[in-house]
């Protein structure tokens, strides 16, 4: 049975279990990946897992199998879900603008791990998609293409085209597998286009305001009611504190903030106070567990020195490490390494 998890800090592994099906119908094995993570063949079964475990899933999947274009394969392997209400939105809305605006505040219900942002220009209208988590840089180009190549095929699929004029514009440089976006025939790729990893569509005005051929707006607002419902449950079941845990868990050597986790979740420093004071939870006492706990499994390695990890740590010297590790366990990063060695 699939153990009870928030949506604020959980993802469904179905792109996970996707591609490692693929990978091992083409020969290579993933067990090995699945084993790191803690994650078994039943549990990409299940609804849902935390988002940190399914990252360390994929960095594993992407570091073993030497694959640069596993992002590009999950796009294709992602079919349009058409009773997903995200797919509702879009083909109940009058024209691409118009539904991809209404979507995007939506977002969270497809994605926990992705931002997108629409924009109107004189020439086209831009839709962006970003991160949301600060998640290792080549499991966000894994996403971000993900995203660009299952959006491109609902675009097509949703207006009814053999081929959809655009630009998609990603951030990162030309990859050596880029001639495979010919594949998806209508749009121009480019790369290189700098910055945070993000990927944009500009979708000419000609294409945005194209009439739909679904258009229903009966639909629509039964969708946005159904998608409102699903947030305000989403809300219900938030745990801020397991969310700012995992964050500062998945940033690993980022060092993060309380600022920088409110400016994700998009409320003021304190606000997220607020809301932990409501769970009887610090942010400082969330950071130092989330470090103790960093520090512990880097003290398994025992080709890092206590200098090493007081540095990954972001200590500014060994000395503060070791008396802070102690205050916490009783014991130095020395005894405590030599006790696991023991016993």
């Amino acid at each position: 049975m699939t153990p009870s998890l928030s949506h604020l800090n959980s993802v469904s592994p179905r792109h996970l279990a996707a591609l490692v099906h693929y990978l091992e119908k083409d020969g290579f094995l993933c067990t090995s990946a699945l084993k790191v993570a803690g994650i078994t063949r039943a549990m990409l079964d299940w609804d849902q897992l935390p988002i940190p475990v399914v990252l360390l899933a994929m960095q594993e999947v992407v570091h073993t199998s030497k694959r640069g274009d596993l992002g590009f394969i999950r796009g294709l392997l992602t079919h349009p879900g058409m009773d997903h209400v995200a797919f509702q939105i879009l083909q109940s809305a009058p024209n691409l603008r118009e539904g991809l605006k209404t979507l995007a505040p939506y977002i969270q219900l497809v994605s926990a791990v992705m931002r997108m942002r629409c924009r109107d220009e004189p020439d086209a209208f831009v839709v962006e998609w970003s991160m949301a988590w600060p998640i290792p840089y080549e499991i966000s180009v894994v996403a971000l293409e993900t995203i660009a190549v299952s959006s491109h095929r609902q675009l097509l699929f949703i207006t009814q085209m053999s081929e959809a004029r655009y630009e998609m514009q990603f951030s990162w440089p030309s990859p050596p597998h880029a001639a495979r976006f010919r594949e998806l025939k209508s749009p121009k790729t480019t790369f290189g286009h700098g910055g945070a990893p993000s990927v944009k569509f500009r979708i000419p005005n000609l294409l945005a305001n194209q009439q739909l051929g679904m258009a229903d707006e009966r639909s629509l607002k039964e969708a946005e009611r159904r998608a409102n419902e699903m947030l305000d449950e989403l809300a219900r079941k938030r745990s801020f504190g397991d969310w700012v845990r995992d964050v500062l868990v998945t940033a690993d050597e980022e060092m993060l903030d309380q600022q920088d986790i409110a400016r994700l979740l998009g409320i003021s420093t304190k606000t997220l106070s607020r809301h932990l004071a409501q769970e009887n939870l610090r942010f400082g006492e969330i950071a130092q567990s989330v470090r103790l706990a960093r520090a512990q499994a880097l003290l398994l390695n025992p080709n890092l020195t206590v200098a090493d990890i007081s540095h990954k740590l972001g200590y500014s010297t060994s000395a503060n490490f070791v008396r802070a590790f102690k205050a916490l366990t009783g014991n130095t990063p020395a005894q405590a390494r030599r006790q696991h060695a023991s016993g």
